[in-house]
């Protein structure tokens, strides 16, 4: 229960990174997941999809209390969460997977969403280097900024860690209080993320570029 206010399944490993940890997120909070029915597949009919993603994907299953089945799919420096209805893909029986898009209300999203999932299967993806943004650098420098207060750090040491010993003390021995405002900022900026404002992230994919 306590999971399910975060809006996770359950808690993954907070030691894990971003594309190792297995957080599978709820669909009221995250829609930004991969729709799947799952049906038997005829006599010798192959499934590109599923014979495509055993062989390039580490496969993440679970299995809620529901018993619906959930999937992380990640390669390429990406992580995919794929929802699936109908046969249990750890039926026996060769099956095949169908993309489902049941709503022409959120067509566009989850056409989008489907279009970032072709990463997966993008050898040039893992290659490609990401490139900060303004807003994105505020997001890291937030939790860094958290991070840091948890741990007891000065404003200062919070500072260098972000930017380097000479900038933070050529900032701290200076008139101005630009970096030092600015490590304030960051830290209630953190302490909102933690509270709740990361569900903004999840949302649609316009709305959380962060999560690209």
């Amino acid at each position: 229960m306590l999971a399910e206010r975060w809006g996770l399944a359950f808690f993954p490993d907070p030691e894990e990174c971003g594309l190792e940890a297995d957080a599978f997120w709820s669909g009221g909070l995250y829609p930004r997941r991969v729709y799947m029915q799952v049906s038997p597949s005829g006599p010798n009919e192959s499934c590109e999809f599923y014979d495509r993603t055993v062989g390039i994907c580490r496969i993440t299953h679970f299995t809620d209390m529901a018993g619906r089945e959930h999937f992380l799919l990640k390669g390429n420096g990406c992580v995919i969460q794929v929802f699936c209805t109908g046969m249990s893909l750890l039926a026996r029986e060769p099956v095949k997977l169908s993309f489902i898009i049941d709503s022409l209300d959120e067509f566009q999203i989850k056409l989008k969403t489907l279009q970032r999932a072709q990463r997966v299967y993008d050898p040039q993806s893992e290659t490609e280097i990401p490139e900060w943004t303004r807003h994105s650098l505020s997001l890291r420098n937030a939790l860094v900024a958290l991070d840091c207060h948890d741990a007891g750090k000065s404003y200062f040491e919070t500072a260098s860690f972000i930017y380097g010993d000479v900038r933070a003390k050529d900032a701290w021995d200076s008139p101005s209080r630009a970096m030092k405002d600015e490590m304030k900022r960051a830290l209630a900026r953190g302490r909102e993320l933690r509270d709740g404002a990361y569900s903004s992230l999840l949302g649609p994919v316009e709305n959380a570029q962060m999560l690209a």
